[in-house]
């Protein structure tokens, strides 16, 4: 199945959006040792079974009506970079009616949609409706589709079901109460989670046993589509009347990847939805409440309806991605299933972690064929083993990764055989756009070499944003050779491979980095990276001959900063970079400037030392969107050289830039703004023109 075949065959889960239920302030926790089924979680759950009962036939809440404002992103993500790619937005509006004992119908007068990227993605237009009475007694998502009558852990003759533990102890300030409520956090889990059933937590109020909130996911086999990964919801009551505890607040996550294989993109819908303006007890037409309960109005008046906020408001405000509470219903689910995995997808897949594994060409290794295996036998344990072969060496290519992630941290393991790395460290292409460039045109713009060895790292997230990592390497250098020479139509024969010192490299690093929410208002983000190394060569050296070790500090940080605006979505995007480095600094650890990546307009790749400055900036906006938009572009660098690195560079043909070197020019995003085309020169005797075709920069981890 193709990602885009992915994209055009998934149905939204949109309406169950959730949100907090305001200020949470821990009152007093239960034990620690508390049991499951003690008799105070089990009088909880049995007061929150009988006021559901008595809700359905209490005379002082005859009928009601509100209004309901929702949200629905349709989006990818790569759970192992963070990346994400809005693909489309939804902004609803409904009219929600109920009259007693049961009866309800909701009407979307509102309903408006932009796409980001191609999809002809569809809804279900019952999840784009307010969820009543928490789900009822059989919980269904999708119409079932997604999740068909699952037991509510507070339906009648649960307790044979389900396990119940008192957790905490919380005050909630909530709308329509005027001081804060006083909540018990129930923890559920199911007796045999090999079943179909709902794993979380329930909030009941302590005064009334009244279900003030769920946060919950659900089982493997809950789920009836194959493609699902995970649902993780949250629904949050208000307080109404003084007595009556209605939908307040709602939230979904679902995430969906094909189950047969393993790719490094999953789809993830995320739906907000939030109800308000009650009015209670008017008189409601029977006739509204005949047929579907949940219609359409027609499409002129949706598209006209005036929404209080922008499209885009929420998410540019909030950025995509989960929110921190729904991140922390998956680890305590986790925690609930006793460390058994969770995900509806198989445990074992083979895997394809960008196309360029699957498929490449380039002058080192002429072409590559590869594939992968992953496996996931819990939770927290993952595996993955890639192997391939390159045609031009003629030499296998293998890579084994373990990881093991409890919580915010992710300890790994990794031994890789023949793996390609590309000198400087940072990439200047693509992998797509490098085969069909060196394929057709000659031009490869990748200077690769060999390394065999293997790795341990460790990466702590110590919130949302930041994360700070570190890693140690032992691992063999060998230079690459021109291994072909084969162009469809490249009129000049593919340059030199650009040898590297060889040895056996032992290198420590650390590393901090700020990532962003995609699609936010303004952005910032940050990754500073400082190591020590040091390069043997392949023997020892005999006393007072051979070559010594090569030893060397090596750091970089780069910053990024963006802002954005509404009308034609106009965007500023700067960029810079800065690196040094001292020692003995082998010619693979040298920064490379010149050329796309870098600094266009400019040789590729012509400018090195082991210091170097780089900054740049991207002004752009619709055109005819989604077909075209318009792109400004600035970019100015500067490489200076000690005594010690200089001897390295004439081999490469590089030089210090001999003051600070820039360019300018001007382009266009085509087609959702995937693929880019510029024109940039540089200033000075020895810039020109460059054009450059490229895709944007997000979708690189796939290409």
């Amino acid at each position: 199945m193709t990602m885009h075949g992915l994209l055009s065959s998934l149905f939204v889960l949109a309406a169950v959006s959730p949100a907090g239920a305001g200020a949470q302030m821990p009152a007093s926790a239960a034990p620690a040792d508390a049991e499951w089924n003690s008799g105070p979680a089990l009088e909880l759950v049995r007061r929150a079974q009988a006021l559901r009962a008595e809700t359905q036939v209490d005379t002082a809440l005859m009928s009601y009506q509100a209004d309901a404002r929702g949200y629905v992103y349709f989006y990818l993500d790569r759970e192992d970079t963070g990346e994400r790619n809005l693909v489309k937005t939804d902004q609803v509006a409904l009219d929600v009616f109920w009259r007693a004992p049961d009866l309800v119908k909701q009407r979307i007068v509102g309903w408006r949609d932009e796409r980001q990227l191609p999809t002809n993605i569809r809804y279900h237009i019952d999840h784009l409706a307010v969820v009543h009475d928490n789900f009822g007694d059989l919980i269904r998502i999708g119409d079932g589709d997604e999740v068909s009558d699952v037991l509510h852990p507070a339906a009648p003759g649960a307790e044979s079901f389900y396990e119940y533990r008192l957790a905490d102890s919380l005050t909630l300030r909530l709308p329509g109460t005027p001081e804060p409520v006083r909540v018990y956090e129930v923890r559920v889990r199911p007796r045999d989670v090999r079943q179909p059933a709902l794993l979380g937590s329930i909030f009941v109020d302590r005064r009334s046993g009244a279900l003030v909130r769920m946060d919950f996911t659900f089982t493997p086999a809950s789920y009836v589509d194959r493609n699902l990964d995970y649902i993780n919801i949250s629904l949050d009551n208000g307080l109404w009347m003084g007595r009556f505890w209605l939908p307040n607040q709602q939230r979904v996550e679902l995430r969906r990847q094909i189950p047969e294989l393993d790719i490094p993109a999953g789809s993830v819908i995320r739906g907000t939805m939030r109800v308000g303006n009650y009015r209670f007890n008017e008189e409601i037409s029977p006739l509204i409440f005949y047929g579907p309960q949940v219609v359409v109005a027609p499409r002129a008046d949706r598209e006209s309806f005036p929404f209080e906020e922008g499209l885009y408001d929420e998410i540019r405000a909030e950025g995509i991605g989960p929110g921190t509470e729904l991140r922390e219903i998956r680890q305590q689910a986790m925690e609930l299933a006793r460390s058994r995995r969770l995900s509806g997808l198989p445990g074992t897949r083979p895997r394809i972690g960008s196309a360029s594994e699957v498929l490449r060409y380039n002058r080192a290794e002429g072409a590559v064929v590869g594939l992968g295996i992953s496996t996931r036998p819990t939770p927290t344990l993952s595996a993955m083993l890639q192997g391939g072969w390159a045609t031009g060496p003629r030499h296998p290519l293998l890579h084994a990764q373990m990881n093991w992630q409890p919580g915010a941290l992710q300890l790994g393991a990794g031994a890789f055989l023949n793996t390609p790395r590309e000198v400087g460290g940072a990439p200047a292409v693509s992998g797509v756009i490098n085969t069909v460039s060196t394929l057709l045109a000659g031009r490869d713009y990748t200077d690769l070499f060999y390394v065999r060895g293997g790795e341990v790292s460790g990466r702590w997230r110590a919130s949302p944003e930041w994360s700070i990592g570190g890693e140690l390497r032992l691992e063999e250098h060998a230079s690459a050779a021109l291994e072909t020479e084969f162009s469809i139509f490249g009129a000049d024969a593919l340059r030199q491979v650009r040898p590297i010192d060889e040895g056996i490299m032992r290198r420590m690093a650390l590393t901090a980095q700020r990532s962003a929410p995609a699609e936010a208002l303004r952005w910032w983000t940050a990754s500073v990276e400082g190591g020590v190394g040091s390069l043997a060569p392949h023997s020892a050296p005999a006393a007072g001959a051979g070559e010594p070790s090569r030893d060397f500090v090596r750091a970089r940080a780069d910053l990024g900063w963006g802002r954005r605006w509404a009308p034609r979505d106009a965007r500023l995007e700067l960029h810079g970079a800065a690196g040094a480095a001292r020692g003995d600094l082998p010619r693979q650890e040298l920064f490379l400037l010149g050329g796309r990546g870098t600094l266009p307009g400019y040789g590729f790749r012509a400018f090195g030392g082991d210091r170097f400055a780089l900054g740049g900036a991207t002004l752009s906006a619709d055109v005819v969107a989604p077909w075209a938009r318009v792109r400004l572009l600035g970019a100015a660098g500067w490489a200076g050289s000690s005594a010690a690195s200089e001897r390295a560079l004439p081999l490469w043909g590089a030089v210090p830039t001999d003051g600070i070197r820039a360019s300018v020019g001007a382009g266009v995003g085509l087609f959702f703004d995937i693929l880019r085309v510029d024109a940039l020169r540089g200033i000075g005797s020895d810039g020109r023109w460059e054009l450059i075709v490229e895709t944007r920069r997000s979708f690189w981890d796939f290409l």
